[in-house]
């Protein structure tokens, strides 16, 4: 075929539109489904996602002195809990609006698809607010979450207190360029996590700090809190 029949995407256009008006209402969605379907689904996840961060931004939680992500948590850490009440207490906090433990999210990234899970999106969004301030998780999420790079090199002035009293629990993430990045701290041992069904397996547990966060003072106390006995 020349160069000189070859149809322009106008043309190519309109004669796509007048086979699909020729055809019935089934067989004209049987084709669109068959030859669309994959920019269709496409396009259907960018709207959700759009949708969904616009919520996630309008609804996020009023700000707190700190707002913790615990990721894959199966344990109460409800206000109504006695880890929280515990915490509270040990911060010598009163107010419970000062402090939020997210529990609602479960994804795992060593599964590709789980990029696009809601319980990520919803993680993702929060961080990037700064509404987040620390992340409780697993190994493989931890550095799918500094892969992003959304959480805070531990050598960063903000976390520059942290870094110095638990630096023999950091845990490093080697990017592709080869740069190793303190991102986060080993907590598996932690005295305040021992009674819980969460966390228990071979990947162990992790705090990892928000790269958006203003001040980790509190994750700090958050810390001494977690490792203290």
């Amino acid at each position: 075929m020349g160069k000189g029949s070859k149809l322009s995407i106008r043309e190519r256009a309109g004669a796509e539109k007048q086979k699909i008006q020729g055809m019935t209402r089934d067989k004209a969605a049987q084709y669109i489904w068959a030859y669309y379907k994959i920019p269709i689904v496409g396009a259907a996840v960018l709207i959700f996602l759009a949708v969904y961060f616009i919520r996630a931004f309008l609804n996020q939680p009023e700000d707190a002195l700190l707002h913790v992500t615990f990721v894959n948590c199966y344990d109460d850490v409800s206000e109504n809990s006695d880890f929280y009440k515990d915490f509270l207490a040990y911060a010598e906090l009163e107010d419970t609006g000062e402090v939020i433990f997210d529990s609602n999210v479960f994804f795992d990234l060593s599964k590709d698809s789980d990029y696009a899970n809601t319980y990520f999106q919803k993680t993702v969004a929060y961080l990037e607010a700064g509404t987040t301030d620390a992340l409780i998780c697993q190994e493989t999420n931890m550095r799918g979450m500094a892969k992003g790079g959304r959480v805070l090199s531990l050598k960063d002035v903000r976390a520059a207190e942290i870094y110095e009293k638990y630096k023999d629990r950091v845990v490093d993430y080697t990017t592709k360029e080869g740069e190793v990045v303190p991102v986060g701290i080993d907590i598996s041992d932690s005295p305040r996590l021992k009674g819980m069904k969460s966390y228990k397996n071979e990947e162990g547990c992790y705090l990892c700090v928000s790269a958006y966060i203003d001040n980790a003072d509190q994750v700090e106390i958050f810390l001494d809190y977690l490792l203290s006995e």
